[in-house]
């Protein structure tokens, strides 16, 4: 159901679904929709409070989407390209890693919308975004070995970083690069 909130001076719309969660959540799409969710026994004054105490995040993510740049985005490699690419850089990679204890792992291959890589260390599992064909094999290169690297380190501690850059000393510039690709 759409709901209206002034929110800093401004009206917002968003469009609040009742279902069984634990939490308040808020989501903002790339044109400007707000999503929030929330339990039946969550009251309406109390789903306001928190959007208004998130107003801030609101209103820079709206002005984020508007002023982004609706230019087509730069294709680096067809969806076939990235997976063959993908697949050849993480058996280029893997001698490291297997020395340092990664016994094996399986490649799998998704569109998602704020990610551009998963690991899942228990399973053995990589999962790699096909947008990935917008971004520059360097770019790809880094998410191959971020990912890789959660074998080590299932987390993003400082610990993470410091193993991450023993094999990849530029990261921050590629996570830049990479944040400036609007695949939503």
């Amino acid at each position: 159901m759409i709901k209206e909130l002034w929110l800093s001076g401004n009206i917002i719309q968003y469009d609040l679904q009742r279902k069984k969660v634990k939490n308040i959540n808020l989501r903002i799409k790339s044109d400007g929709t707000i999503y929030v969710s929330a339990n039946k026994q969550v009251s309406q004054k109390v789903i306001e409070e928190f959007l208004i105490s998130k107003s801030k995040f609101i209103l820079n993510a709206l002005e984020k989407y508007k002023t982004a740049s609706k230019a087509p985005l730069k294709q680096y490699f067809t969806e076939d390209e990235i997976r063959f690419v993908i697949t050849k850089l993480c058996k280029e990679v893997y001698p490291y890693f297997e020395k340092r204890g990664v016994k094996h792992f399986a490649i799998k291959f998704r569109r998602m919308v704020s990610m551009w890589g998963s690991c899942n260390p228990t399973k053995g599992i990589l999962t790699f975004n096909t947008a990935l064909m917008f971004a520059p094999i360097e770019c790809v290169e880094y998410v191959v070995l971020h990912e890789f690297t959660h074998f080590l380190q299932a987390n993003h501690s400082s610990k993470f970083y410091e193993e991450l850059a023993l094999v990849c000393p530029k990261w921050k510039v590629y996570r830049e690069r990479l944040k400036k690709i609007n695949i939503r």
